[in-house]
């Protein structure tokens, strides 16, 4: 018994006893199992390979090393008595037990090998379920896209978008009021434009009329005097032909030229305004304003009254000299000055007997100078030319160019000239 090769082989169940492997061998009267698949747990390799075994014994490696789930199995109540509830005698069945081992391993073999083949195909199954999760995944975006805070988020973009469309919109309806009101405003300006033209012209066309009818040579005279001539009844003689040529000698003498104004620029003036243009200065010793002084300016402001005179022409150069009505001051003031500077009959420049209707201030004195309307009319074409160049060296008149402002200068030379020969004009 001891040399045996199936000494000491025999099977150890360890699965629960609520397993269904072992619910036919505790209910011997149970031919059939149908309940679902459980856990089976295999003995170890080491109970296994206690003896040799032969060639077609169980590998070890074909043993699996986690819970395998297999299908329910269907045991005989009275092979498993047979196995593992009433173990014969080893001296009386020998032959039986070898027979039997050797079946069991065979199964066990089989069945690991079926085991295995499951497993493969378990991991192929899962394998093949993740390559079907890759399909799945658009469904999932789209199920996320349709999230309460994706639609959330969306709903707030759209209204951000239509707040910005209805304040471009706003904007846009803005813009073209003011275009509207721009081009109703230009409409406007150009019909009253257009009016003063026409009134203008007409005034042009009336002059022109007053002025042909108003000449000897005009041939409106003709049909005046042939209307004021009364008609007579009766036969006339005709004139002789002597008294026709004597008529026609006496038109030729009243006959008068008509004349227009004419202008042309000296040249050595206007190089010396272009030259002043280039870099205006006030300073009097300058050419171009040296020889305004000389011909212009000194003797349209020299008076009886020199040193008064000489006040007066740095008051104008300085911009500090003022002129006023003589009825803005009380008449108490005008008693109290009457004797130093002059009266309101009595020109303080010219020390003659006039009528003094304004009054002149230097700078921040308090004193008055009353001026006869001569003498007023002589500083104002001063202090207009001063006023001009003025306004030339800042920079002011921008809508001129060189010779418009040449042209501007030599009519208040001349109005300054005109001044100082008598020629003045009297506000009436």
């Amino acid at each position: 018994m001891a040399n045996d090769p199936l000494e000491g082989f025999h099977e150890v169940n360890l699965a629960s006893p609520t397993s269904p492997d072992l619910l036919g061998v505790c209910d011997p009267g149970t031919q059939e199992q149908t309940t679902s698949p459980s856990v089976i747990y295999r003995p170890h390799p080491s109970t296994l390979c206690a003896a040799p075994l032969q060639a077609n014994a169980l590998d070890l490696s074909d043993l699996p090393t986690q819970p395998v789930y297999s299908s329910p199995r269907h045991f005989n109540c009275a092979e498993v008595s047979n196995i593992s509830a009433h173990a014969p005698d080893p001296a009386s069945s020998v032959p039986s037990a070898v027979a039997s081992g050797l079946t069991k391993l065979t199964s066990r073999k089989d069945s690991c090998n079926a085991e295995r083949e499951f497993l493969q195909g378990a991991t192929i199954t899962e394998a093949s379920a993740g390559n079907d999760d890759i399909f799945g995944l658009s469904t999932d975006s789209l199920s996320r896209l349709r999230s309460p805070s994706v639609l959330e988020v969306r709903e707030k973009g759209y209204e951000r978008l239509k707040e910005e469309l209805a304040k471009a919109q706003r904007e846009a309806h803005k813009m073209v009021r003011e275009a509207n009101v721009k081009q109703a405003t230009a409409e406007k300006q150009l019909k009253e434009a257009q009016g003063k033209i026409d009134v203008l012209q007409a005034e042009v066309a009336a002059l022109k009329t007053l002025v042909l009818s108003s000449s000897p040579t005009s041939p409106t005279q003709e049909p005046l005097a042939a209307a004021k001539t009364p008609f007579k009844r009766g036969h006339t003689r005709n004139k002789s032909t002597s008294s026709a040529m004597g008529g026609s000698h006496q038109d030729l003498s009243v006959i008068q030229p008509i004349v227009k104004d004419c202008k042309e620029a000296d040249l050595s003036l206007y190089n010396e305004f272009r030259s002043w243009k280039d870099e205006p200065t006030m300073d009097r010793t300058c050419p171009f304003l040296d020889k305004i002084y000389q011909e212009d300016i000194f003797p349209c402001l020299t008076f009886a009254k020199s040193e008064l005179a000489s006040a007066v022409l740095e008051a104008v150069e300085n911009n500090t000299l003022s002129i006023e009505p003589v009825g803005l001051q009380p008449i108490r003031f005008v008693k109290a000055s009457a004797v130093e500077c002059g009266g309101p009959k009595k020109c303080a420049l010219t020390g003659q007997s006039k009528p003094c209707r304004h009054r002149i201030r230097l700078g921040d004195s308090s004193c008055c100078y009353y001026i006869s309307p001569f003498c007023r009319y002589r500083i104002t074409s001063v202090c207009n030319f001063f006023t001009y160049i003025r306004y030339i060296q800042q920079g002011l008149v921008k809508q001129q160019d060189v010779d418009q402002m040449f042209w501007e200068v030599m009519q208040l030379r001349k109005e300054m000239s005109l001044a100082k020969l008598g020629y003045f004009k009297e506000e009436l």
